[in-house]
């Protein structure tokens, strides 16, 4: 009876570890408005402050087109935003790899459909160029459709070149801004519980062994 309590007792200490990892692990870092968030993740960059202002002017009207997310308006937006040649966006998830441009603009048509509510730090973003090939990375985060209890950090890195006089964005990647150190120890307290499983087996089997033993012999 104490064994099973002792095992009862280590099971619901495990749990509550396993929870609070999976909350830690799912914790987003940013305020939940960026008005007043002051900081530059990635530093502010070594663009002109011409050029600056003209690609936070685009990182604006991609704000914009992820907050209104009008699936009508998808294709304007990717025709104003996107490059026309060899256009590559890369999602959060493995094989999340849109190249081309009607590709890319399918994959902005399902975030604004299916996926959530994006924030991004626009003023604060880092913006670099070489001449007319600029690279961006800033901070953001989903709330999901599913749960408005599920946000989720981003980052949102990208190349842009400059066509016709406008910047347009030839790559793009979104990436979950995630504290991996708590999945890992999450992984592993889950190995030790499946090893401390798999030892019990057989002492489990060996005691029931015994007590049948025990009883023939009597």
């Amino acid at each position: 009876m104490k064994a099973k309590i002792a095992w009862s007792l280590f099971r619901t200490l495990v749990l509550f570890v396993l929870l609070f990892l999976a909350t830690r692990w799912l914790t987003n870092p940013y305020p939940p408005a960026f008005e007043t968030f002051d900081s530059t993740p990635y530093g502010l960059g070594n663009s002109s402050e011409d050029v600056r202002a003209e690609i936070i002017d685009r990182l604006r009207l991609f704000q914009e087109g992820y907050s209104a997310r009008d699936s009508a308006a998808v294709e304007e937006f990717a025709d104003t935003l996107l490059s026309s040649d060899n256009t590559l966006i890369l999602g959060t998830m493995p094989r999340e790899i849109y190249v081309g441009h009607e590709a890319a603009t399918t994959l902005i048509r399902d975030d604004w459909e299916f996926w959530g509510d994006c924030t991004f730090l626009i003023d604060q973003a880092h913006v670099s160029n070489q001449g007319d090939v600029a690279w961006i990375a800033t901070v953001g985060y989903v709330e999901f459709d599913i749960s408005r209890f599920l946000v989720l950090p981003l980052r949102l890195t990208g190349t842009l070149v400059n066509e016709d006089g406008a910047w347009r964005f030839q790559v793009i990647q979104y990436q979950f801004d995630l504290d991996l150190r708590f999945s890992l120890l999450l992984v592993v307290l889950l190995g030790l519980l499946t090893c401390v499983s798999l030892i019990a087996i057989p002492i489990q089997a060996l005691l029931i062994i015994r007590k049948q033993r025990i009883k023939t012999s009597q």
